[in-house]
């Protein structure tokens, strides 16, 4: 369980522990990657609930945390891959 006051050094800690098994899961569910691409509806759609229920059950320490495995997944591509995920 992570306290909603978990200091910064515990959020980093635990989003390197899940950024392999993210990459892992996106690896083999790539998709993932395009919410729309499954769906009948629009991808804006699709993205707007995920981001929904995001905000609606977790607090800010979880948010942080997946922010913080978002940059340990792209850090380094907006200079090699000029990706959009990594400037995000």
């Amino acid at each position: 369980m992570l306290d909603e006051d978990a200091a910064d050094e515990v959020r980093q800690r635990l989003a390197e522990r899940m950024a392999p098994d993210v990459r892992r899961q996106q690896r083999d569910h790539p998709g993932l990657a395009d919410l729309g691409s499954s769906l009948r509806r629009e991808t804006v759609v699709a993205e707007s609930v995920v981001v929904h229920a995001l905000v609606e059950f977790h607090h800010c320490a979880h948010l942080d945390v997946l922010r913080r495995v978002h940059a340990v997944l792209y850090e380094g591509e907006t200079t090699e891959s000029g990706s959009n995920y990594a400037r995000e």
